[in-house]
């Protein structure tokens, strides 16, 4: 009987602590990161556009961040496109 009751009790313990809905590091492993989000909108240039422009993360909004792609050119940056980028969906959207 006691050989039983060991196993018996490992058994609801495991089964106990286990949580169907994941950990929380679990759901933020869901969440596109910042550094992705700059990726996606770096896939989206030309090859030259690689070579000139630098991608860079300037706001969170919602669920979504806000990227800038810019050239520094003598001390000042000028923007040439924006970006929105849903970090649940990973939909990508040109702003104006």
């Amino acid at each position: 009987m006691k050989k039983f009751i060991g196993p018996l009790i490992l058994t609801f313990l495991i089964t106990g602590c286990s949580d169907s809905d994941g950990t929380r590091s679990d759901n933020a492993g869901d969440i596109l990161s910042r550094d992705d989000a700059e990726v996606l909108v770096y896939n989206e240039l030309s090859e030259e556009d690689k070579q000139i422009y630098t991608i860079d993360f300037y706001k969170e909004e919602g669920t979504k961040y806000y990227i800038r792609v810019y050239e520094e050119v003598n001390g000042e940056i000028n923007v040439r496109e924006k970006y929105t980028v849903d970090f649940h969906t990973e939909e990508l959207k040109r702003i104006d």
